[in-house]
């Protein structure tokens, strides 16, 4: 347990500095955008490009973690969304907003650095499957239902060419297509651009926890607070657990089930507050999820991980 402790602390010690030098004044609130911008926009495409060209394809098409963390954060969408039809409150997109806070994962800036943290350069793929996973089925989902609602930034209907280039030009989603290419033609990476990739992958995430931790604001938590909590819980321990019990059903490879797992436990991504914003809907609500889970997660993800490496104690010592 030492050791894993060791393995966690570090990861959310970068967050509380984040967090305190901010507070403190040490550096301005105003440093987190411009840290978001470098790790989503250049050093997220760069990690993972350079672990996907020279990763073997089968690493991508495994169905198992595509089923069990695909199906899981299905099934659970579905239920928050019916069961919790008159509880969520407001209209469909208000809704439909809620319900996607509660499973959307925050893959690039926790899922990623985590596994990559824990397990190296082989802790990435998973992260990107499940961004694939979130890019090519949770978001048209939730994209088509505020497309119906119509409540656009001028009222008008959204073309569906601009969602599809949007979600074709993410960050995640660009850089894992581009390094699958090359996996498949067998095109090699020159030295010196792989050294050039290292180097800027190498900051994602002291980056991407620093800057978690510098937008954590817990003046707003406030803000539909027992709603929040209820959807917290439902993000941070009931989606990994059916994950997890989906994946044992399944009799899933140790490795790729505790991956699974620990992408379903991270907190809420901000993807879900950039489409709210877009849409004119629940913006609040959604902020506040973001950095309700982002806090949570701190002591959640520590007990995942904790149950995990009971479960599984070798793939935690090396025995992928």
């Amino acid at each position: 347990m030492l050791e894993l402790l060791g393995l966690i602390l570090p990861v959310f010690a970068v967050v509380a500095v984040g967090y305190l030098t901010v507070r403190f004044g040490v550096v301005p609130a105003s440093i987190a955008p411009p840290l978001v911008q470098f790790v989503y926009h250049i050093s997220l495409p760069a990690l993972i490009f350079h672990i996907i060209a020279g990763d073997p394809i089968m690493a991508f098409l495994n169905w198992d973690f595509w089923i069990t963390f695909g199906g899981g954060s299905l099934l659970v969408l579905v239920l928050v969304f019916l069961v919790g039809r008159s509880w969520l409150g407001g209209d469909l997109a208000h809704r439909a907003i809620l319900a996607f806070a509660a499973v959307w994962i925050n893959s690039g800036f926790i899922a990623l650095p985590i596994l990559h943290v824990l397990f190296g350069a082989k802790g990435v793929p998973p992260a990107a499957i499940a961004n694939m996973i979130n890019a090519a089925i949770l978001f048209p989902v939730l994209a088509a239902i505020l497309e119906t609602t119509r409540v656009g930034e001028h009222g008008e209907k959204r073309a569906p060419w601009r969602l599809a280039r949007n979600v074709v030009l993410s960050p995640m989603v660009w850089p894992t297509v581009l390094g699958i290419i090359f996996v498949v033609f067998a095109i090699p990476v020159p030295k010196p651009v792989e050294d050039f990739l290292v180097i800027l992958g190498s900051a994602l995430t002291p980056c991407a926890l620093f800057a978690i931790g510098a937008s954590i604001d817990f003046k707003e938590m406030l803000h539909d607070i027992r709603r929040i909590v209820v959807l917290s819980m439902v993000k941070l321990f009931a989606l990994p657990a059916v994950v997890l019990g989906i994946g044992l059903a399944l009799d899933m490879a140790p490795f790729y089930l505790i991956a699974a797992t620990i992408c379903a436990a991270v907190p809420t991504a901000k993807s879900v507050f950039f489409l709210a914003n877009e849409y004119h809907v629940a913006e609040k609500s959604a902020a506040v999820m973001i950095s309700a889970t982002t806090v949570a997660a701190i002591v959640t993800m520590t007990i995942w991980l904790m149950v995990l490496a009971a479960i599984y104690p070798s793939v935690f010592h090396g025995d992928l």
